[in-house]
């Protein structure tokens, strides 16, 4: 079972994070955070910014947890999942640094 979970927890955490970007879009722009000014930028992309940072950096954790695998096969699944699921993680938030909050 552990196999299991180390080589799916990079692809979980990215797909809880596109959820809750998406989440956090659709709440942010319902309630008007793109025009509450906070620290120089708006609270809506302070919120969704800061969430897929935390979110990424969860991402590496799990990769450095996936090298503590036992060697072979399980490690480089666990590894390269891992790296599959930050990299996805990155993409996913880019547009929310990249783009205009709420149309």
């Amino acid at each position: 079972m552990k196999m299991l979970a180390r080589a799916t927890a990079g692809l979980w955490l990215w797909a809880f994070t596109l959820s809750l970007l998406y989440a956090l879009h659709g709440i942010g722009c319902a309630r008007g955070w793109d025009g509450l000014s906070l620290f120089g930028g708006t609270m809506f992309r302070w919120a969704v910014v800061v969430t897929w940072l935390c979110f990424a950096l969860g991402g590496v954790a799990v990769i450095l947890s996936a090298k503590r695998a036992p060697k072979g096969f399980e490690r480089h699944l666990s590894i390269t999942s891992s790296i599959v699921g930050l990299v996805s993680t990155l993409v996913v938030g880019l547009p929310t640094v990249m783009t205009s909050a709420c149309l």
